[in-house]
């Protein structure tokens, strides 16, 4: 996996072409994820779903379905779909690096999503590859932190040791014993 840094526009780059996919195919929620597992982008809602635990749930998913192709003699399955009750979800591959997950209801169907998410491949496919085609020269990160967390050059300031003490602890091998008998410790008011 090549590394990657998502910068603000290419956020918006994924997110307008993950926006007008989710709406015209009627999805309750598109999510665009690395293979790592790692959440590029989404559009929709859907309230009841951690979408970064999603995503790397679809790339376990997705590495197990692999394995399953190898067993049956194919190289890959590039699309999956998972029918529910209420609920679908349909994941297909659109690139060697990133999955595209939709999730959807019964006011559309199958279909209709897997054309639309065809019609918006080439434009998916393109965003990304401006993303993971960024040379090290190409990205410019300043990481002095004082700049960012002081607005200034200046040192940090270092932070003044706590007023109180902890529980004194007796070293006995490799545990560590705290006497329980002990007061708790006491707190500087504010």
């Amino acid at each position: 996996m090549k590394d990657m840094i998502l910068f603000p526009e290419d956020i918006d780059r994924l997110d307008g072409i993950l926006l007008p996919l989710t709406q015209k195919a009627n999805l309750l929620l598109a999510v665009l994820i690395n293979k790592d597992g790692r959440l590029l982008t989404s559009q929709g809602t859907l309230e009841t779903v951690d979408i970064v635990s999603l995503g790397a749930l679809v790339a376990g998913n997705t590495a197990s379905t692999q394995a399953i192709a190898t067993m049956v003699g194919e190289t890959e399955f590039c699309a999956m779909y998972h029918q529910g009750k209420n609920k679908h979800f349909y994941i297909t591959s659109v690139d060697d690096e990133t999955f595209l997950a939709l999730i959807f209801d019964d006011r559309t169907n199958i279909d209709r999503v897997k054309v639309f998410a065809r019609q918006f491949e080439r434009q998916l496919v393109e965003g990304l590859v401006h993303v993971y085609n960024k040379s090290e020269d190409q990205v410019d990160l300043d990481l002095d932190m004082n700049n960012v967390l002081f607005g200034s050059t200046a040192p940090r300031p270092v932070a003044a040791p706590p007023a109180y003490a902890p529980p004194q602890q007796q070293m006995q091998g490799d545990v560590h014993y705290m006497d329980m008998n002990a007061p708790p410790p006491q707190y500087p008011p504010r």
